[in-house]
């Protein structure tokens, strides 16, 4: 059920490529640049001793650096460094798309129901999701941006009311502006995080959670000027206004991001090759391509199933749709921030080495003030607590020991073979076939995420790890 009702960040992956890391002497120059903000050696992992983990094929540093000992300590505490900057980032975006829904879902005014919205915002978001994340993994997402003006269009295409299509149409078009901007602040920070830099990211994450959620209050209810009559009462722009404060603070978030860390700080200066085609010869471009190619196939493939599983969903009527993108609201924050948190560390490291249900009712509460959303998201939260924490657990075996490992083919396949048949057709069968209620829906949800997550474990108890730690030495020597 992953990917349900948060279409905002779901093209952004916090795993990747294979990434080594920086030699302590290239760091500790490129590091002092970072000391306003605290970016220190703590920014990259270290071993227990405090030396850095150094590139494989390093000729300046000597044979016994090249291979640290391994210690479950040392190999901890170098993940916890790199990885909680990249969970706190990671948690404040997808708090920003969390409070969006939170103020929609809390919307009371106009002709509709806060579902209504909740229902419409979460739809505009399968359509536009499933048009960017495509050309996003191309750098080519402008001519796929005429589409968010066609997400009406598309709903009434597959079946939706007028209401849902309309509100929906017009939520997408107020999103238009930030897709391409967002494309590129996640550029600019997989690129320090790579290098050992993640802790400006995770600030300027933080500044601009606050941010958004007050532009929210001023956008989506007027803030402030509902009390002014000098701006004449002045009550927001409702609905569309959890849009139009999602745009403005992913305008406004890479453009600060770029001031500081390359225009003030000009921190790149470092490790950027500069534009010389030297730099880029074949080998590393292929090396590249190799394991690029099969990770944007698993992100076409993860956006297609939640989407597809979002419509899917939406056969169960309006109200079903909006206490999925409840429940998905509460999970997706902590979920997100820690599959960010180790998913990426660890393919780094492996490259290189009772009241319970008022309980539920109230904390559905938070996300919409509609109490018939609020009952079916509170009757199937736990469901999907255990769904999404099983889901993580996957994710840090695909995203996380697989990339490090190289295998990202591996990846794709288990993506193509396994996820896509048993979200996507077995949700069908459950939904068209059997005729299930959400709850089952749910149920079904957890079945599926536990048999994925026996066939990842499967194949990392049957890896052979001497020969894919030669093979990631060898790639990186290559670099």
């Amino acid at each position: 059920m992953s990917g349900v009702g948060t279409g905002k960040d779901d093209s952004e992956s916090e795993s990747g490529l294979e990434q080594p890391l920086l030699p302590n002497e290239q760091r500790e120059g490129a590091d002092q640049e970072g000391d306003d903000l605290g970016v220190h050696d703590d920014d990259v992992p270290a071993s227990e001793g405090g030396v850095g983990v150094p590139m494989a094929g390093d000729d300046s540093l000597p044979s016994s650096a090249a291979a640290p000992p391994f210690t479950s300590r040392g190999e901890l505490a170098a993940i916890w460094a790199l990885g909680w900057p990249m969970g706190v980032s990671y948690f404040c975006r997808m708090a920003m798309a969390s409070t969006d829904s939170i103020f929609v879902g809390h919307y009371n005014g106009g002709d509709h129901h806060p579902g209504d919205y909740l229902a419409a915002s979460a739809l505009s978001d399968m359509v536009t999701t499933l048009l960017v994340v495509p050309p996003l993994a191309f750098n080519s997402m402008l001519p796929f941006m005429v589409g968010f003006f066609y997400v009406k269009e598309i709903l009434h295409l597959l079946g939706f009311s007028d209401v849902i299509c309309q509100l929906a149409g017009t939520y997408a078009k107020y999103n238009v502006f930030w897709p391409i901007p967002n494309g590129w602040y996640q550029c600019m920070r997989f690129y320090f995080q790579a290098v050992g830099k993640p802790r400006p990211a995770m600030y300027n994450s933080i500044g601009f959670l606050f941010i958004n959620a007050l532009l929210n209050w001023v956008f989506v209810f007027g803030g402030p000027f509902r009390h002014m009559a000098i701006c004449g009462n002045w009550r927001g722009l409702g609905f569309v206004g959890a849009a139009v404060s999602l745009s403005c603070s992913r305008c406004m978030q890479p453009l600060a991001y770029w001031l500081y860390m390359f225009v003030w700080r000009r921190a790149h200066r470092e490790f950027w090759p500069g534009w010389d085609m030297r730099e880029h010869t074949w080998p590393r471009t292929k090396e590249f391509l190799t394991q690029g190619v099969p990770l944007v196939g698993t992100l076409v493939f993860g956006a297609v199933v939640g989407q597809a599983t979002t419509l899917l969903v939406s056969k169960l009527g309006t109200d079903a749709v909006a206490a999925t993108t409840a429940v998905s609201t509460a999970t997706v924050v902590w979920a997100g921030a820690i599959n960010a948190m180790f998913s990426m560390v660890i393919a780094v490291r492996v490259g290189s080495t009772s009241g319970a249900a008022t309980a539920r009712r109230h904390g559905m509460a938070l996300t919409t003030s509609d109490m018939s959303v609020v009952r079916n998201a509170a009757r199937v939260l736990p469901a999907g607590l255990i769904a999404t924490l099983l889901g993580v657990l996957n994710s840090l075996c695909t995203g996380g020991v697989f990339s490090g490992q190289g295998r990202q083919v591996l990846v794709t396949v288990l993506s193509f073979f396994v996820d896509i048949p048993l979200s996507i057709g077995g949700v069908a069968v459950v939904i068209l076939y059997f005729h299930a209620d959400l709850l089952h829906v749910y149920l079904y949800g957890v079945a599926a995420a536990l048999l994925e997550l026996a066939i990842a474990y499967a194949f990392i108890l049957a890896s052979d790890w001497n020969r894919y730690a030669r093979e990631a030495q060898e790639r990186q020597a290559k670099m």
